[in-house]
């Protein structure tokens, strides 16, 4: 029998071993975070902290149902909605938890945003861009994504609107 010493080795590397005072930190902090949940469920951060613990402790479908569970706690609560579209990036649930965020939020610029970069081609990024626009015509940023997704001709006819919604954008 022989043994990749390369391969073993970095197999080695990639294990995590857990002390147990590291695993008693995870229960203490475990314990912290469901009663911030259980005594404010309208507090954002206290469960982006509970999916971030379970991430770091290697538990994803943990983190991910956590997250979840904060943005039915807190639909209106933006970090919450990008750090569960974070944690369902890969995932098969990944466009639904956009969607119900963008639902919820209509008027976030960064979800829109988030939903414009998860798009691959450039036709599907100008309809999501589109919807944006409509939902925030007031948005500098979007504008400025929508333009430069344009070709030169469109780029100005576009420009030109922009400018017209938003006349005291000095970017634009």
């Amino acid at each position: 029998t022989m043994v990749d010493p390369r391969g073993y080795l970095t197999s080695l590397n990639s294990s995590k071993v857990s002390s147990d005072a590291e695993i008693g930190d995870f229960k203490k902090a475990r314990t912290l975070l469901s009663s911030v949940t259980a005594t404010n469920p309208k507090h954002g951060p206290g469960w982006i902290a509970a999916a971030r613990l379970e991430e770091v402790a290697g538990k994803m479908t943990q983190a991910r149902r956590i997250i979840r569970q904060g943005a039915d706690e807190c639909p209106g609560a933006e970090d919450v909605w990008l750090e569960a579209i974070r944690l369902h990036q890969g995932n098969k649930n990944f466009k639904t938890i956009l969607t119900n965020g963008i639902m919820r939020l209509p008027t976030s610029v960064r979800l829109w945003i988030k939903a414009v970069e998860s798009e691959t081609t450039v036709h599907s990024k100008r309809l999501v861009l589109r919807k944006a626009l409509e939902a925030i015509p007031t948005s500098v940023e979007i504008w400025k994504t929508a333009i430069e997704l344009e070709s030169a001709d469109d780029a100005r006819i576009l420009l030109s609107r922009a400018v017209e919604c938003i006349p005291s954008a000095t970017e634009l």
